[in-house]
């Protein structure tokens, strides 16, 4: 097999930005030399030639928060790994971590192993976080269990009591230690299960239960209390969090506030609630735009966008849970539509378009929301997320020219409809090389199962 030269691009990564050439040899990254270094191997014929002049070429893309085959309320979200990971790579995703239910016996081993099974088909590399949603004595000794399985990091929550997501508040504070004895770092759903209820009654007694009465059922104050409660926890501990799709001004500032008293406080955000709104609640077909937490106001777009150009978050993940329209539009009642939207294929052009090109932020700080970071954080990097000589040839190849209407019948996730079909983005992936292999350009050129399951290290956190 020939080397592959990727010359003439404008190269972004954690160095920063540079004209040069990349070399690929099989799955890796051989050599990056200014342009022209390999000018006279070029000629002799040894390499396969990519001219990439007025594109850029980014460290695979990492979608850190992803739902495939996702099982829930007795049904399956239409994109399995297979269907998610081809739009994951159309949008320049070559990696995904995804997360694994809480297994009722505590043991982690098999949990992780039946769900590796569940990704077999992908076509891009994938790792896990674990849900917890009980603490004892054995689920403590078994969580070790995670590191030698390779993965990085748990998630907990702190709503949804009534279905046994969350874990009591009298066993956090053990609970962080233990993470913190074994290295493992802690991710939080954060929404006060003890406010949602309390509206949740008061707003069913009134039968105001339609998608736009969402936001006020799992307003902004239940974030902002769960994270000040939980980086209370944490401080305590002295241990890092990872808060997960924080969606609100409020919950910002709860962020800061922890923060500003030595907090180990680390905070993602989603491509939703940096562009919609909860006017969308309000649209005929609301249902196709509820996920939880829920969509805020225009405010709040503005004030987590503010964030995002202070640096106050470290990762734009997307939350994709993809139900299709017909089982989104199964109830009209908030309280049971099945939350979630497709995402991953548009995370990289919506950051862009509204990021880089409204300057909000550089392409280099884009690189590290949507690759850098998520490596370092979830214990994948330099394999994933650099372009380091000897690590996995993971590129994305990126056109700033390119215009694209973000509607279902230019996207490939099996959820039949868009929740950006308003928006036209300008910039937008063309090539995806995963380990070395080109698996998308404007086509799927990757065989089915053809991803791998990467392990990953501590976190960069810890």
């Amino acid at each position: 097999m020939k080397k592959i030269l990727l010359k003439n691009a404008k190269v972004v990564d954690d160095k920063g930005i540079r004209k040069s050439d990349l070399v690929i040899e099989g799955e890796k990254i051989a050599a990056e030399e200014k342009r022209g270094f390999f000018e006279e191997d070029e000629q002799k014929g040894e390499f396969k030639v990519i001219d990439l002049a007025g594109k850029y070429l980014f460290p695979g893309i990492i979608d850190a928060h992803t739902h495939y085959s996702l099982h829930s309320r007795g049904t399956v979200t239409a994109d399995d790994f297979y269907q998610g990971s081809i739009a994951a790579a159309a949008g320049g995703v070559t990696t995904v971590i995804d997360y694994i239910d809480f297994p009722e016996d505590g043991n982690f081993k098999k949990s992780v192993a039946e769900r590796k099974k569940e990704a077999q088909d992908s076509i891009i590399d994938y790792n896990f976080h674990q849900v917890v949603q009980e603490f004892n004595s054995k689920i403590s000794e078994n969580l070790a269990d995670l590191k030698e399985l390779g993965l990085a990091s748990i998630k907990l929550f702190t709503t949804y009591k009534d279905v046994g997501y969350m874990i009591e508040r009298d066993k956090w504070s053990e609970l962080f230690k233990r993470l913190k004895e074994i290295e493992i770092l802690p991710q939080v759903h954060a929404e006060d299960d003890d406010l949602i209820q309390d509206l949740k009654a008061a707003y069913s007694k009134r039968n105001l239960i339609e998608p736009r009465y969402h936001p006020s059922i799992r307003p902004a104050a239940a974030e902002a209390l769960a994270v000040k409660d939980m980086g209370e926890e944490a401080l305590k501990a002295d241990i890092p969090l990872y808060i997960v799709h924080l969606s609100s001004a409020e919950g910002l500032e709860a962020v800061r506030e922890l923060r500003a008293v030595k907090a180990q406080i680390y905070a993602e955000t989603t491509p939703h609630y940096l562009m919609l709104d909860n006017s969308y609640l309000t649209r005929e077909n609301a249902q196709l735009f509820l996920m939880t937490p829920p969509l805020r106001n225009k405010y709040d777009n503005q004030i987590l966008w503010e964030g995002i150009s202070q640096s106050e978050f470290q990762v734009v993940a997307t939350d994709h849970c993809a139900f299709n329209k017909e089982q989104k539009m199964q109830s009209d009642s908030s309280l049971e539509i099945l939350p979630g939207i497709p995402g991953t294929e548009t995370l990289l052009s919506l950051i862009y378009s509204s990021g880089v090109r409204n300057n909000r932020i550089t392409i280099r700080e884009m690189v590290e929301l949507l690759s850098i970071n998520p490596a370092k954080i979830f214990g994948l990097y330099p394999e994933k997320g650099s372009l380091e000589p000897g690590t996995d040839a993971d590129l994305t190849v990126f056109d700033p020219n390119v215009e694209k209407k973000l509607t279902a019948e230019n996207l490939h996730s099996a959820a039949e409809y868009s929740p950006y079909q308003d928006f036209t983005v300008k910039g937008y992936p063309v090539m995806t090389f995963r380990r070395g292999e080109l698996i998308f350009d404007n086509k799927l050129r990757a065989e089915k199962g053809s991803g791998r399951f990467i392990f990953a290290h501590s976190s960069s956190l810890l």
